[in-house]
C-alpha cells in the first residue's frame, strides 16, 4: 500500500483546540468560522436527523427529498434574500453545475483570475468560452464585456478570495453586469455566515442584498462543516438547474444529518449574531497581535488572515515550528498560489477564547523569529 502523505490526522472534534496526531494543539488554520463543527447543539440535529432518516434516501434529488432537505432549501433562498436554492454534494459540484449548464456553445463565462480552484475547473468543463480578467480589475472586466459577442454573459466571481481574504466589489460588478446583459454568479463559500449583516455575506456587507442573480455556497464551512453545498438565486436559473444541472440529477442527496445539522446552524445564526460578533472580535485581535510582530499581513478585516512569507521552504519550516509548539497553520504554496508567494494561512474562529488568540501570537511570533522571519 502507498505510504500515507505526510499530514496530520485529527483525533478529535475540531474547536478552538483539537487533537493532532495524539497532541493538543490549537487549530488555527481550520474554516470552522463560527465554532459550529463541534458545537453540541448543532451535533445533535445532525444525530437527529441521521436518527429519523438513516444514513441517506439512496435516491436521487429529482426522485425524492425529505422535509429536511426542503426545510434547508427554503432557508438558504431567505437567508441570501432570493427566490429558491438547490442542493449539491459540494460547492465544487455547485460551480461546475452552473458553468455547465447556464451557458454552453457560443456564450462566454467572465472569471476573476485568483477565483477559487472549482470555479476553474467548471469553466473548463463548460462548452462555453472563458474569458479571464485581473484579479478584482473591474475595468479590465469592463473591456471584456464590451467585445462584441452574440451569445449569452456569465460572470463568475469569488464574493471573498479563499487566499487573501479580499472582497469583490459587488455594487460595481453588479452594475457592469445590468449594463452589458450579463449574468452575475457569487460563490459565497467565505463569506456566508461570516460577513455583513447577520452574516448573509458580501452583498449584504456592500448594500446589495437580493440583487446577485446567483450564489453558490457551502455547508462545510461556516455552516457546521457539513457535506454538501447549494445554489440560491433567480426562479427561473434554479429551475433550469433543477432540469438539466447533471451534477444535480445524476448523484444521490446529501445526508439527512448534513442537512439537519446545517438547518440548525444556519436557523441558530438568523436568530442570534454573537458568534459572529465574537468572530469579528478574535479576527481584529490575531490581525493586530501578527501585524505588531512585524509579520506581513494580507487581507483586511476578514478572519482569512494570510501570513505572506514568500519562500516555499521557509513557509513549510514555519509551519513546522508552530506545530511543535502547539499551533497549527498550514503551508500554502505553488501550485495553490504563485510562486514566491507562499504564506501560512491563519484564520481565528470563534470558539476561540481571548486566552487561545493571544498564546497563538505568542507562539507565532516565537517560531517566526527561530525561522528568521522576523528580528
Amino acid at each position: 500500500m502507498r505510504e500515507r502523505a505526510n499530514k496530520p490526522v485529527v483525533g478529535g472534534r475540531v474547536g478552538a483546540r483539537t487533537l493532532l496526531d495524539g497532541r493538543p494543539v490549537i487549530l488555527l488554520t481550520a474554516n470552522n468560522y463560527l465554532g459550529l463543527a463541534g458545537d453540541p447543539e448543532v451535533i445533535e440535529a445532525a444525530c437527529a436527523a441521521a436518527r429519523d432518516y438513516g444514513n441517506g434516501t439512496t435516491l436521487n434529488p429529482p426522485l425524492a427529498t425529505t422535509p429536511l432537505h426542503e426545510a434547508l432549501c427554503d432557508t438558504l433562498a431567505e437567508f441570501h434574500a432570493t427566490d429558491a436554492a438547490l442542493l449539491f454534494n459540494s460547492c465544487t459540484a455547485a460551480n461546475v453545475t452552473v458553468a455547465c449548464t447556464l451557458v454552453g456553445k457560443g456564450d462566454v463565462i467572465f472569471s476573476d483570475r485568483l477565483n477559487h480552484a472549482s470555479i476553474i475547473d467548471g469553466c473548463r468543463l463548460s462548452a462555453a468560452e472563458t474569458r479571464i480578467y485581473n484579479n478584482r480589475d473591474l475595468d479590465h472586466l469592463e473591456a471584456l464585456l464590451k467585445q462584441p459577442h452574440d451569445g449569452a454573459k456569465l460572470v463568475i466571481t469569488d464574493g471573498i478570495f479563499s487566499m487573501e481574504g479580499d472582497a469583490a466589489d459587488l455594487p460595481r460588478m453588479i452594475a457592469l453586469c445590468r449594463r452589458h446583459g450579463a449574468t452575475l454568479v457569487v460563490d459565497e463559500s467565505h463569506a456566508a455566515g461570516v460577513t455583513g449583516p447577520g452574516g448573509r455575506g458580501t452583498a449584504a456587507a456592500r448594500g446589495c442584498l437580493g440583487e446577485v442573480d446567483l450564489y453558490t455556497g457551502t455547508l462545510s464551512k461556516a455552516f457546521g462543516g457539513f457535506a454538501g453545498g447549494y445554489v440560491a438565486g433567480r426562479a427561473d436559473l434554479i429551475e433550469k438547474l433543477h432540469d438539466h444541472g447533471r451534477f444535480w440529477m445524476f448523484t444521490t442527496a446529501i445526508p439527512p444529518a448534513s442537512a439537519g445539522g446545517a438547518l440548525a446552524a444556519i436557523r441558530r445564526l438568523m436568530q442570534d449574531d454573537a458568534l459572529m460578533r465574537q468572530l469579528a472580535d478574535n479576527t481584529e485581535r490575531l490581525r493586530k497581535g501578527l501585524k505588531a510582530l512585524g509579520l506581513t499581513i494580507l487581507g483586511h478585516d476578514h478572519p482569512i488572515t494570510p501570513i505572506l512569507v514568500g519562500d516555499e521552504d521557509k513557509a513549510r519550516a514555519f509551519s513546522a515550528e508552530l506545530l511543535k509548539d502547539g499551533v497549527y497553520i498550514g503551508a500554502i504554496c505553488f501550485p495553490i498560489v504563485r510562486r514566491g508567494e507562499a504564506r501560512l494561512r491563519a484564520q481565528p474562529s470563534a470558539a476561540h477564547s481571548t486566552a487561545d488568540i493571544d498564546e497563538a501570537i505568542a507562539i507565532i511570533g516565537a517560531a517566526a523569529r527561530r525561522t528568521g522571519l522576523i528580528g
